[in-house]
């Protein structure tokens, strides 16, 4: 959508709001500390809505030591935001991963380091869940936490640390986000909510239920809650994609065009003088049409059907490799339980037990029709190459306009069917043995389970057919418009199966922690003394059963491409139903799933058994298993002083930490399984300092310094294995020596409070962080690779015995000759250099009761350092306004994020230019009237998402590149909330 669309759409859609509302402001929800413990009884105050909860966030956010931020519930079952993600947004240096297809918030990065980086714990305690970061079909089989999967309804707190104390476990060099859920001596008495929610995609066009109760129930020692949430959701999402762009190689043209060039066939061009990956066409055929003779195309022919073109700039003219108009249609259901016990035999003595479960179901078809240029060319089974004619060009060689003769264009469709489970038990004790003496711990167990069964159908339009593509690239449009010569929404064109490329997949996974941790806690004067052990076991299983053949051999029995037309189905309704300027063919055929279901038995196909898979999957997580196992022991002082009338507050500390890693992976050997399992071991001793002190009664100044780090992502640790060659010299591997990501940080900063909640804060701070990594190839003794000589095939025996000068029965009778034998490893290697990452942080929450009671305001600002890292914004933004007055609230925020580098040369044979997110923007609404009926507090609550109604977009190396484009649409949920 185009910045005059969005604008104009912006302001309807805030008008038809303030229209409904009745006028309105809003808020944002945070502020605040490291993660700290509950208050007693006696201090606890129990307030409710939106000003409270930043009325509790500043308050402890001035009360802390740490830098930190932390948002709080605004009553029992009812956070300020639709997920534990999206809650974390107008947190500064807070940004948030969403889901391109469904635009929700699903996982956090802390200052804008990747979310793997992040620390998440619930209550304490490691999280891992086995989910794959939404729709988007691109896994997540690294550290990061989906917080989808966990509704706010049964939370009443999240933490935001920014540095660390001794205390708290490692593992987050950016920081540590601790969620907390719901127990019943949070709000004494007998509580009962009822939620009940539908919810509105624009996108859709249809309403969603989620419902929540949450009920607890104190006696004098004992308390009691439980929870339930359900939410149903239907993903309507629409976009763009290419991956990537090229230009032509004109070797068939002129002999001095790209000489280095290679063809190995159906039209694939191998170039290693540039990013060439498809040839123009040298023949005319009769189906070529568009006016043109058939017969032989030369050099001067192509010239003369581009007028105004050079030979340099026909050779250097880029378009998509695959651009591909698509939709994502899906559904979701999520049910999630909770069970938080509490018993206090004593003032002296607390016990709770906290259990969690739930699951999730996805279905959705993500299908596309695209132009198919890649490997296209004199000799391909495409259409015998395109022929250009009256392209132009810009001042950087893209092409903005064209149409372009023996076009082809490819269906494809991916039907996913998910189910994720997971279930954490907690249980925890505090006693306070004497005056001063405190000891506490807990004992956890996470388990998670996913699988994704993934088929892929691929379809092609007819051979030697009249299809021509007209192809314009207008500046500021969010994607190119392609308009194809012949109707893609007519099943019976000709569409032939791909049959070479269909796919059916099954991705199993299962997660487990495992936790153990004990404090004691010795205060003494002014000084606290702590000191404690953890011991924590992560374990990670994916497993992928490949089902193409089998999907193959089926398909093609029982749908041959005669009765293809049976099975296709056409688009009733275009795509980009609102402002999306671009585009081009926004109906086409798309295979109905449940027919070719029943034509291929698909159940009984995704459950048999299949081939293991050993690469990535289709979904790109890789079939591997990591276990480790983790101690942990720190010793802590905190102290509080006062010096010239100044109370100052610090703490500091040392954390020693052991890892046990051991990785197992499959490889395909010789076409057997072998499976590679390796070891490894390692400690760290992490020291960490945090002061500050209380210049006045309404300024604090801060500072902090610490050492953290983050254990190496699992994906770039498997140890599969692959031999390139037939002599076993060269060779690919993951890297299970990988060494943990380290940061040295320094934060520097303080507030000015100037009332009850409002403040004003400015945070400096810098990270220097080590061990980043990058694939190269490397030379290692046979030996190291994890694999015996025997299990490698014939040739590359006898070709590794030769170059020692043996035969191969001398090496199978003593392996050892062959250890030192030299191999090409391309691996993944931890880089030597330093990364810097520097920020400010400005925050300003601003109660504006003197002008109008109830209305306020807060906002942060985050600007980042030049910094040679991914996925850093130049900076990050955010404005909440609120009014809260008598039975009225409403908060409507605004969140900007800026322009980022996200990659770097995303294919091989696309154009070598770094890839960018542009900037994104989002207005959020939430508001609500209260009343009394029926003896109960009820509310009718609104709350609308993405009201702007932006979309994400990507581009490489210049604006007119777009990479791709999701327009995830609008969300608006109205709902009916009581309470007692």
């Amino acid at each position: 959508m185009n910045s005059g669309h969005r604008r104009s759409f912006a302001i309807r859609s805030a008008l038809l709001c303030a229209t409904m509302l009745g006028g309105m402001g809003t808020a944002a929800v945070h502020a605040q500390t490291t993660p700290a413990p509950a208050a007693d009884d006696n201090t606890v105050v129990v307030v409710t809505g939106y000003r409270a909860s930043l009325h509790s966030a500043t308050k402890a956010k001035k009360d802390s030591t740490n830098f930190g931020e932390t948002i709080f519930s605004e009553d029992l079952g009812k956070f300020p935001d639709l997920n534990l993600a999206e809650s974390m947004q107008r947190v500064p240096g807070m940004v948030v991963q969403r889901d391109a297809f469904t635009g929700d918030g699903a996982q956090i990065s802390v200052r804008a380091l990747p979310s793997a980086f992040t620390m998440v714990t619930m209550d304490g305690n490691r999280v891992a869940v086995a989910s794959d970061f939404g729709f988007t079909g691109s896994s997540s089989p690294n550290r990061q936490v989906d917080l989808d999967m966990f509704p706010t309804g049964l939370f009443n707190r999240v933490d935001v640390a920014k540095t660390p104390s001794a205390d708290a476990l490692e593992g987050g060099i950016a920081g540590t986000v601790n969620i907390q859920n719901a127990r019943p001596f949070d709000r004494k008495g007998e509580h009962l909510v009822l939620a009940a929610q539908g919810s509105y995609s624009v996108n859709a066009r249809a309403v969603s239920p989620r419902i929540t109760a949450v009920y607890s129930k104190t006696w004098d020692k004992f308390g009691v809650l439980v929870g339930y949430t359900q939410s149903d959701k239907h993903i309507f999402s629409d976009g763009f994609e290419t991956l990537g762009w090229g230009d032509p190689n004109l070797s068939n043209f002129c002999t001095g065009c790209d000489p280095n060039a290679q063809f190995p066939g159906n039209g694939t061009v191998i170039n290693p003088q540039g990013s060439n990956q498809f040839r123009f066409g040298n023949t005319i055929y009769g189906y070529t049409g568009n006016g043109l003779t058939p017969g032989t195309l030369n050099e001067a022919g192509l010239m003369a059907l581009n007028p105004g073109l050079t030979e340099t700039q026909i050779k250097g003219a880029v378009i998509p490799r695959l651009g591909r108009d698509y939709f994502l249609d899906g559904t979701g259901k999520n049910k999630v339980g909770s069970i938080a016990l509490e018993y206090r035999p004593s003032d002296s003595l607390r016990f709770n037990l906290d259990i969690l479960g739930g699951g999730a179901e996805r279905t959705a078809e993500r299908s596309d029709m695209m132009w198919a240029v890649r490997n296209t060319g004199p000799g391909d089974d495409y259409n015998g190459g395109m022929i250009p004619i009256g392209m132009k060009v810009d001042s950087n060689n893209v092409v903005t306009a064209g149409t372009f003769a023996n076009s082809t264009f490819f269906e494809e469709t991916n039907f996913y069917r998910d189910k994720t489970a997971f279930y954490s038990i907690n249980g925890g004790m505090v006693w306070q043995i004497a005056d001063g003496f405190k000891l506490d711990g807990n004992i956890a167990y996470m388990r998670s389970t996913y699988e994704r069964g993934v088929t892929f159908l691929k379809f092609r339009t007819p051979f030697q057919s009249n299809v021509t593509a007209t192809y314009a690239n207008v500046s500021g449009n969010d994607m190119p418009t392609i308009t194809p010569s012949v109707d893609l929404n007519n099943p019976n064109l000709g569409w032939r199966t791909f049959v070479g490329q269909i796919n059916m997949q099954l991705d199993k996974r299962n997660v487990e922690t495992k936790s153990a941790h004990l404090n004691l806690t010795k205060d003494w004067g002014d000084w606290t003394f702590k000191t404690g052990a953890a011991y924590d076991t992560y374990t990670r299983h994916i497993n992928i059963q490949d089902k193409s053949s089998a999907l193959a051999t089926a398909f093609t029995t029982a749908i041959p491409d005669s009765a293809l037309p049976n099975y296709l189905k056409t688009m009733k309704s275009p795509l980009y139903r609102d402002g999306v300027s671009g585009a081009g063919f926004n109906k086409f055929v798309t295979p109905d799933f449940d027919k070719i279901a029943a034509a291929i038995d698909y159940d009984k196909l995704i459950n048999s058994p299949g081939n293991v898979a050993v690469g990535n999957s289709y979904n790109g997580a890789g079939a591997s298993n990591i276990d480790e196992k983790i101690g942990g022991a720190y010793v802590m002082a905190s102290n509080r002083t006062t010096v010239a009338g100044i109370t100052i507050k610090s703490n500091f500390g040392l954390r020693y930490q052991t890892t046990d890693q051991t990785i197992t992976s499959p490889s395909n050997i010789n076409n057997q399984i072998v499976s590679i399992t390796t070891e490894r071991k390692y400690q760290d001793y992490l020291p960490s300092f945090n002061a500050v002190a209380a210049v006045t009664d309404h300024l604090n100044l801060r500072i902090a310094a610490s050492k953290t780090m983050t254990r190496a992502n699992p994906s770039q640790m498997s140890s599969q294995l692959g031999f390139s060659d037939p002599g076993a010299q060269n060779a690919s591997q993951g890297n299970p020596a990988l060494k943990p990501y380290y940061s040295n940080n320094f934060d520097i900063g303080g507030e000015y409070y100037t009332g009850a909640t409002g403040y004003v804060g400015l945070t400096f701070y810098k990270k220097d962080i080590t061990n980043f990594t990058v694939n190269k190839t490397v030379v290692v003794p046979f030996s190291s690779i994890g694999i015996p000589y025997s299990s490698l095939g014939t040739t590359q025996q006898n070709a590794m015995a030769v170059a020692i000068g043996k035969t191969s029965a001398d090496v199978l009778a003593n392996p050892t000759l062959v250890d030192n034998n030299p191999i090409n490893l391309s691996t993944t290697v931890n880089l030597s250099t330093t990364s810097k990452l520097t920020g400010q942080e400005f925050m300003w929450v601003q109660p504006l009761d003197n002008l109008v009671e109830g209305l306020g305001y807060t906002f942060n600002y985050t600007h980042f350092g030049k910094s040679t890292l991914l996925s850093i914004p130049n900076a990050t933004y955010n404005f909440t306004g609120y009014y809260e007055h008598g039975g009225f609230s409403a908060h409507i925020s605004y969140v900007n994020v800026g322009k980022m580098k996200i990659g770097f040369l995303p294919s091989a044979n696309s154009i070598p230019y770094d890839m960018y997110q542009t900037a994104r923007h989002q207005i959020d609404l939430s508001a609500a009237y209260k009343f009394k009926a029926f003896g109960l507090e009820q509310s009718i609550t609104l709350d609308a998402t993405n009201l702007d109604n932006q979309g994400f977009r990507s581009y490489l190396g210049y604006d007119n590149l777009p990479y791709g484009f999701n327009n995830p649409g609008q969300t608006v949920i109205l709902g009916w909330r009581a309470q007692y």
